[in-house]
């Protein structure tokens, strides 16, 4: 039976059912509150000998770490972007194809981008905290009300949203429930997918100028990378909101900085150039009304868990019983690759003994 090593957040649920396709096993977590669990690069080496498959969580998985494990022939990584930690292009020339579960937060990550956008609307952090320290009394009850009354309504404002991909859509969709006027820069977004989500596709220049909130739902490319900088910024409206749950790579930090303490714009934060953020950082001196700081969150929630793990298992089945495999696959040059058919090529279709060539189409 092929074996099958993970190292990824993996359901238990679904964790039986890959055991039903694979030998299953689990091994320490790159992300593991215990650092002794963590996996580095040596230690994940030597943990793939003789395994077949690898289900990856964050772990780099380097060309070093392919040479080492000669026996691996596909790896599946619970990322949407597996480039972050895979070298991608090593697996290709080695003919392994590296499986995704791509859209694993479609619905995590909108649904915390629109709760930063209501923190940001609503100043409801600032009057919990003083409820929960001072309690609620007939001292502080006018200060409270003082504090809510700087609420303001998403009804009627505009949302400008950068990338409309799967996050960029999925925000749109819970948007246009708060009744918010929207519009979106996307140089490849087919424009019947905005006009059936409501969205105005528009020029760059055109979003930054007239967004109320901006909202970064980009992938980083070379195209995106350090697309919004000090033109840019200063493009916005006075008081627009900036916000990025998506790569802090596709903003210039420096340049938002100066924004906030000039306090012309806020912004709400959930990822930053370097993670986490120590306690000297200049994003601390920014007064909590004009910028809210997450830990990189977005992404998170335990039904994220379940849906990474069914995909992972629905593609592992469909690879493995030789089905096309059009959606879900990272490097689909692999199918083209002479080393696919002694690698990756060799579990290909077989649990119905198929051929091992034709996979991509």
């Amino acid at each position: 039976m092929l074996k099958a090593l993970c190292t990824a957040e993996f359901d238990p649920k679904w964790a039986e059912k890959a055991g039903e396709l694979v030998r299953f096993q689990r091994v320490g977590f790159s992300l593991d509150l215990n650092p002794a669990s963590r996996m580095d690069e040596k230690r994940i080496g030597a943990s793939l000998q003789g395994y077949d498959i690898f289900f990856c969580g964050y772990e780099k998985v380097t060309r070093q770490v392919l040479e080492a494990c000669p026996e691996l022939k596909l790896i599946l990584s619970v990322r949407d972007g597996p480039e972050e930690n895979i070298d991608v292009a090593a697996c290709t020339q080695m003919g392994i194809p590296v499986l995704f579960s791509g859209g694993r937060c479609e619905r995590s990550v909108p649904e915390f981008t629109l709760l930063a956008m209501l923190l940001m609307a609503k100043p409801a952090l600032r009057s919990a905290q003083v409820i929960r320290t001072e309690g609620w009394t007939k001292e502080n009850d006018l200060c409270l009300r003082r504090i809510c009354e700087a609420s303001t309504e998403l009804a009627g404002k505009t949302l400008g949203i950068v990338g409309l991909g799967r996050n960029g859509r999925g925000v749109a969709k819970r948007a246009a429930g708060f009744e918010m006027e929207m519009m979106a820069y996307d140089p490849y977004a087919p424009p019947e997918k905005a006009r059936e989500l409501g969205v105005k596709l528009c020029a760059l220049e055109e979003v930054l100028s007239s967004a109320d909130y901006l909202v970064m739902a980009a992938r980083v490319t070379q195209e995106t990378r350090g697309m919004i900088g000090a033109g840019e910024f200063a493009r916005m409206k006075d008081g627009a909101c900036f916000i990025n749950a998506a790569r802090a790579a596709l903003a210039d930090s420096g340049a938002l900085l100066e924004q906030l303490r000039s306090g012309r714009l806020r912004a709400a934060l959930d990822v930053f150039d370097e993670e986490p953020v120590g306690p000297a950082s200049p994003w601390y001196s920014i007064p909590e009304d004009r910028l809210l700081m997450t830990s990189h969150l977005a992404g998170l929630s335990v039904e994220r868990v379940v849906y990474q793990s069914e995909m992972l298992c629905g593609l592992l089945s469909r690879f493995l019983e030789g089905e096309a495999m059009e959606r879900g696959v990272c490097n689909p040059q692999v199918w083209d690759c002479p080393a696919f058919e002694g690698r990756g090529g060799t579990l290909y279709g077989c649990r119905r003994g198929k051929g091992q060539t034709g996979a991509g189409q």
